[in-house]
């Protein structure tokens, strides 16, 4: 639920808004503009530990970003500590891409 004049969102069992004391409506009646965003993929990270620690430090950064596994480990859902051989790809949205990379550069998890 959404109040259709600050936009708060609310719980389904909330009716009314506690700010403007008017009544709520189904957040999917609200046409809101979403934003086009363009992903970029940061280098690859060789197993998931190390792409949920980049993608931690993302977070803190307060950057979105998603990860995409490879196939085997997304259609079995599969989750290990590292599948040998397994790269992760971290996205980032295009404009954080260089923020992004120089944040994460320090980890990689190659074995060299």
């Amino acid at each position: 639920m959404i109040c259709p004049e600050c936009h708060a969102e609310y719980l389904d069992h909330i009716i009314e808004c506690g700010d403007c004391k008017v009544s709520l409506i189904n957040a999917s009646a609200v046409d809101m503009p979403l934003t086009k965003m363009t992903w970029a993929a940061l280098p690859p990270f060789q197993g998931k530990i190390y792409a949920d620690m980049a993608a931690e430090i993302l977070e803190k950064n307060n950057i979105p970003y998603y990860l995409k596994m490879d196939w085997t480990a997304s259609a079995f859902s599969i989750e290990s500590a590292t599948i040998p051989g397994e790269v992760v790809r971290i996205f980032v949205p295009k404009d954080t891409l260089e923020k992004a990379s120089d944040l994460v550069s320090s980890i990689s998890g190659d074995s060299e």
